[in-house]
């Protein structure tokens, strides 16, 4: 039997040349958590085996500039991590009982690596599955979807969500391993109603996956019945975020970071904020008893939708003056409505001391009215909208159906959203997800369309490992005659 691994860290790269045994597995697929077993002989007695695992480290590409984040792709890194370690009989032999990991879909060379040298090898497919919880409940009832095996290559590494046959997003997995977990509503009408995971390639429906090259792919197409029970009236409003441990787990690199002159130290208090937040600065080791200006860069004049137009402006937060000690502690507002990664600068005598990052999340303001005859105009109010392919944008969805997206660029970070409502009276939903902006100019041929709702943004935008915060609006209103 194997042991459990000594840790989940990735292992190094290939240890020989193709190894000549193959390796013995059965069954040969399942999905995520299930159990397998592998056998292999003819190495020496006694010999300790470690199996390891092929998987991939995947990660999103981007392009930071002065004026905008550009996505360029989806990278993905060849990597192996142990899955237990065996000992070989006095006749050389081996066999083990592994647990397949949470890990892309398709297959997945395994090895049986001997003193650094890979001595066997064979396969284990994992296949796709979903669940939902709960699977009943009144208008509004938040509904988890979780999601394994999505694999990693293209026109297999997305699934589209349908809700009664209407497109409501796409479903990625590029940094999470191939799991996805996600949340929708539960829509009306009372009733039965149908959660449909199908074929995306880029992003969209693929509706006839039977005929594609992905047709020799398990569960593309996979329905999840959900029952509303009744109509309670509308749910407030909420906002959902990334957790603090998913933004750590994937990675801070991206980040701005703080730059200080030697001697000097900078601290912001919070670091982020909606639109006109109070925040404090804190410094130490400044000019004693001198002019401060903390001056606030920001995004300059919107002259065009394309944002290369951009050039960095600065606001002039306050003016104050040091101690006699050379320290310095103001408040602080976030200024202007534009959302994303600002800089706060602190100025002696034209000379620039410290820029210290500060984020401005976008922010709901308004919904009105909340109660609306059929046919008649109601207005959604953002602030706090960026001005790069990130986070300049927002999907909306009615009802679970993908109706359009909104922008910030031309606007100055503020988002009004003007629709009508329609259906029958009672409860209706607007969710507003968000997604990524398609720029002209220089991007890689990447097999994903934009402008749509990424229903798993929370875990996995590419915008997480440069710490933008992303929400998702879950709104409602009350449709009469």
């Amino acid at each position: 039997m194997a042991s459990a691994p000594a840790a989940t860290a990735p292992l190094a790269g290939p240890r020989s040349v193709e190894p000549a045994r193959p390796l013995s597995v059965e069954p040969v697929s399942g999905f995520v958590g299930d159990k397998f077993r592998v056998s292999v002989g003819g190495l020496p007695a006694g010999a300790a085996v470690d199996w390891q695992w092929v998987t991939l480290h995947g990660t999103y590409e981007t392009q930071v500039s002065g004026h905008d984040v550009l996505f360029m792709q989806r990278r993905y890194k060849e990597q192996r991590r142990s899955l237990g370690r065996s000992t070989a009989d006095g006749r050389g032999s081996v066999e083990a009982t592994l647990t397949a990991p949470e890990d892309y879909g398709e297959v997945h060379d395994l090895y049986a690596v001997v003193d650094g040298s890979d001595v066997a090898r064979g396969g284990y497919r994992i296949v796709r599955r979903a669940t939902i919880s709960p699977s009943d409940g009144p208008i509004g009832t938040p509904i988890t979807v979780e999601v394994t095996g999505l694999a990693w290559r293209a026109f297999e590494s997305t699934m589209a969500l349908r809700y009664d046959n209407a497109y409501t997003g796409f479903v990625s997995a590029v940094t999470t391993s191939g799991a996805a977990r996600f949340r929708v509503r539960a829509a009306g009408p009372a009733g039965r109603h149908v959660l449909q995971l199908t074929a995306a390639s880029p992003g969209v429906p693929f509706l006839n996956n039977q005929q594609s090259g992905t047709a020799h792919i398990d569960n593309m197409d996979l329905r999840l019945p959900f029952t509303v029970t009744a109509d309670a009236g509308p749910p407030a409003a909420s906002t959902e975020w990334p957790s603090a441990d998913r933004l750590a787990a994937v990675g801070r690199d991206g980040v701005p970071s703080a730059h200080v002159a030697a001697g000097i130290s900078a601290t912001l208090h919070p670091t982020s904020g909606d639109v006109g937040a109070e925040f404090s600065l804190a410094a130490t080791g400044l000019p004693p008893s001198s002019g401060v200006q903390v001056v606030w860069k920001r995004a300059g004049e919107d002259e065009a939708a394309v944002p290369k137009v951009f050039r960095e402006a600065g606001a002039v937060l306050v003016k104050a003056t040091t101690t006699q000690e050379g320290s310095l502690v103001v408040p602080l507002r976030a200024a202007g409505e534009r959302g994303g990664w600002h800089m706060v600068t602190v100025m002696v005598e034209g000379s620039v001391r410290a820029e210290i990052p500060f984020y401005v999340r976008r922010s709901l303001q308004d919904l009105s009215p909340r109660r609306v005859r059929s046919g008649e105009q109601f207005t959604i109010e953002l602030k706090g909208g960026g001005w790069t392919e990130l986070d300049k944008g927002v999907a909306v969805t009615y009802d679970n159906s993908y109706i359009g997206y909104a922008c910030s660029v031309t606007s100055g970070g503020d988002i009004t959203i003007h629709l009508v409502a329609t259906g029958e009276p009672g409860t209706h939903l607007v969710d507003l997800y968000p997604m990524l902006y398609r720029h002209p100019g220089d991007h890689p041929a990447e097999y994903w369309n934009f402008e749509l709702p990424q229903l798993t943004a929370l875990d996995d935008h590419p915008g997480l490992a440069l710490g933008y915060q992303l929400p998702i609006f879950r709104l409602a209103v009350e449709v009469t005659d």
